[in-house]
């Protein structure tokens, strides 16, 4: 496994011919680029942005393992382009066998989204936006958009990340609060950027708070989940009191897919971050059925539909598989641009122990730890609900029970 920065160069195949492009005025350059293929571009003329990122001209961008676009929103730009073999780990791109896709589009709703930024920014104190909606929405893309263009303002916004499947200034498993003080790294992983390091980075590095939930699916342990977000809103909130350039920018936070059952997550999120602003992406009836049981915070809660971009695809379990391992060995190693040299450690695979953690009745709603792989059965009954619990008989056989063996 080779590390990034170190002789990649060397095994990138320069001998491809470049391509020039123009992307119209309000147009969208729609790119899947594979994990075995180097896109590298430069704007030549014109302005383009990814995910609310203003580009600079006659500079080399290198992106590799995603699917986004390039957006030109004022006058027609011009790039050029060149694909090249990605080899710098064969380990990680043998199993992705997908080809490069790239076309135009002008069904673009970045217009919708510029006003969405205009309205909130207008609001009088730092808005508190919840973006929430259905599996492969755009919700990711709108909180990069969002963030960004609030950075363009001189605004200094808190971007959770309550989606534990990204690893957004952290590992995978993990959610994260981060305030944005300066332009999101496109050429990195997920396209946010690296943390605060030893080393001199390109762009300012970033100072996330983590909340380790160790799992890809909330759903895994729903419990655990929602008492991670009420320890993450107390930080936040308390970060906001102490800093009042961040509580004038705001908060803005991504969610992962929810829908009408998931009401009481999307109340907690609410009730936790303070939140003033829902935006439901692309689904008319759940935005519908959050007003009506929000009805009682009418006044302080604007519900907010915003339409799905039609550029939204579904994304391959693989992808996200590989987009992961990337995050992981970015975040530890680095890439081409930064070389970072961690300190590692060899252990024994026999000696290695996954636990996964519950919350269980038996411990009081504390902590408890199950060797990975191990199934827990969350205990339904109901202690007050038991006729046989606080009997006489019941009482009796447990006094019987010595709790000292001699």
């Amino acid at each position: 496994m080779s590390i990034p920065g170190f002789g990649s160069a060397e095994k990138v195949n320069h001998t491809a011919s470049s391509v020039t492009l123009t992307i119209p005025q309000s147009y969208e350059w729609r790119i899947e680029v594979p994990f075995n293929r180097i896109l590298k571009f430069k704007v030549l003329t014109g302005i383009v942005e990814i995910n609310g990122t203003e580009l600079a001209n006659n500079t080399e961008i290198q992106l590799s393992g995603t699917k986004t676009y390039l957006y030109s929103p004022v006058t027609d730009a011009v790039i050029e382009y060149v694909l090249v073999e990605n080899k710098d780990d064969l380990s990680l791109v043998s199993a992705s066998d997908e080809g490069f896709v790239e076309y135009l589009s002008d069904e673009s709703n970045m217009d919708s989204i510029l006003n969405l930024h205009i309205s909130i920014d207008q609001q009088q104190s730092g808005p508190k936006v919840l973006i929430i909606g259905s599996k492969y929405s755009g919700k990711t893309t709108v909180s990069k958009i969002l963030s960004a263009y609030a950075n363009k303002m001189n605004n200094t916004p808190v971007l959770v990340n309550l989606q534990p499947r990204d690893g957004v200034f952290a590992l995978p498993g993990s959610l994260t609060a981060t305030p944005i003080s300066d332009s999101f790294d496109v050429e990195s992983c997920n396209g946010y950027g690296l943390t605060t390091t030893s080393g001199t980075l390109v762009h300012n590095p970033k100072q996330p708070i983590v909340k380790n939930f160790g799992m890809a699916d909330f759903n895994d342990n729903v419990d655990f989940y929602k008492l991670l977000i009420e320890k993450l809103g107390i930080a936040v909130l308390s970060r906001l009191d102490q800093d009042l350039n961040i509580k004038n920018s705001g908060v803005i936070i991504d969610t992962p897919a929810l829908t009408s059952k998931n009401f009481d997550i999307v109340e907690s999120m609410v009730s936790n971050f303070l939140i003033d602003n829902i935006i439901v992406i692309g689904n008319e009836r759940l935005a519908i059925e959050l007003t009506k049981k929000f009805a009682y915070k009418s006044t302080q809660l604007n519900i907010i539909k915003l339409n799905k971009s039609s550029g939204c695809i579904e994304v391959e379990d693989r992808f996200i598989r590989l987009q992961q391992e990337q995050t992981i060995k970015e975040y530890f190693n680095g890439n081409f641009k930064t070389r970072l040299s961690p300190f590692k450690t060899d252990i024994e695979l026999s000696g290695l122990k996954i636990y996964k953690n519950v919350l269980t009745k038996d411990l009081l709603s504390q902590m408890a730890f199950l060797p990975g792989g191990d199934d827990f059965e969350k205990d339904e009954t109901n202690p007050e609900e038991d006729p046989e619990r606080n009997s006489w008989k019941n009482i009796i056989k447990q006094l019987k029970i010595p709790t000292v063996q001699i």
